[in-house]
């Protein structure tokens, strides 16, 4: 499975905004860093850093 940055931003995004429904005190920290997130991952996406894959199986000694 190849997770791209755009694909993880948005997963750490949700975990925040999950954290902030059931936090009490840290709330609007949460919200503004989900926030962030959300907005990295379009970002990443228009300026083509979306399609960058990690956990990847491809073999290092290929450069192509």
């Amino acid at each position: 499975m190849n997770l791209g940055l755009r694909t993880i931003l948005l997963l750490v995004a949700v975990v925040l905004f999950v954290l902030a429904v059931f936090s009490d005190t840290r709330f609007a920290d949460f919200i503004s860093l989900g926030l962030a997130a959300f907005a990295g991952a379009f970002l990443s996406d228009a300026l083509g850093f979306a399609d960058r894959t990690f956990n990847s199986t491809r073999n290092r000694n290929d450069t192509t």
